[in-house]
């Protein structure tokens, strides 16, 4: 049976890109608090000074319920691997029968579906050149594919993540489940599901992002003119969004 959530939660949690860290959501924390809203915005393990690696979204998701995030009802924002993660996040809640926890979820520049095997081999390759060489090719390939602005905010937070938590990420990634049926019964049991995605996101397009509207019976609303990093490369329309739907 579906159900509708009766308020909107005064809680709003963050969860950052890879390789970058809670720092991305600067500006969404400043419009959320504005706007009412209590922010958290926790650096994942490996990232932003976090000790630690995330050596499985499913283990990470756990710390992060288990220790992070709050008891009562809270919203849940994930971009990219961020959203992967927000996916585990509502898978774990369903096996413990507490949905109730999670009645908003934002799933921005992102998919639910696993990685293709070409993908995995991919991530595994960088997963060992940034162990054997650092993630300055990390940095240079952003420079190359995002905007400049975007670019100079992901350089930094990219060189100041761990080697280690790095590849830990990328393995994990690779490793993930596919979680559409996470999504589809997220929309049966009414977690309200808003879909954003960047009009020039060419890793995460909005066909997947409208597949994740579809599964969960939520809305989808594209960002023009923004990548794959749709919050920093048009954070006014990525803030209105957000918070006219959070707050």
């Amino acid at each position: 049976m579906t159900s509708t959530p009766t308020a909107k939660p005064q809680t709003a949690v963050l969860l950052h890109a890879f390789p970058l860290d809670a720092r991305m959501w600067d500006a969404q924390k400043t419009a959320l608090e504005a706007a009412g809203l209590r922010v958290i915005v926790p650096h994942l393990p490996g990232f932003g000074g976090e000790s630690g690696e995330m050596n499985s979204l499913k283990e990470t998701a756990e710390w992060l319920l288990d220790h992070q995030l709050p008891e009562e009802p809270f919203s849940l924002v994930g971009l990219s691997m961020g959203g992967y993660l927000a996916l585990e996040v509502l898978a774990l809640l369903q096996e413990r029968g507490q949905t109730e926890r999670v009645p908003r979820a934002v799933l921005a520049d992102t998919h639910a579906r696993g990685d293709d095997p070409d993908k995995q081999a991919d991530r595994e390759k960088q997963a060992q050149k940034v162990l054997a060489e650092g993630q300055e090719f990390m940095v240079e390939t952003a420079r190359e594919e995002q905007k400049p602005s975007t670019a100079e905010q992901t350089a930094r937070m990219t060189r100041e993540a761990s080697r280690e938590g790095i590849a830990a990420a990328l393995r994990a990634m690779a490793a993930r489940a596919d979680r559409r049926d996470v999504l589809r019964r997220a929309g049966e049991q009414g977690v309200q599901v808003l879909a954003l995605v960047g009009s020039e996101d060419a890793l995460t397009p909005p066909e997947q992002a409208q597949e994740n509207a579809d599964l969960s019976g939520g809305e989808l609303k594209v960002i023009e003119g923004a990548g794959h990093l749709s919050n920093l490369d048009e954070p006014e329309a990525f803030n209105r969004a957000l918070a006219e739907f959070l707050s």
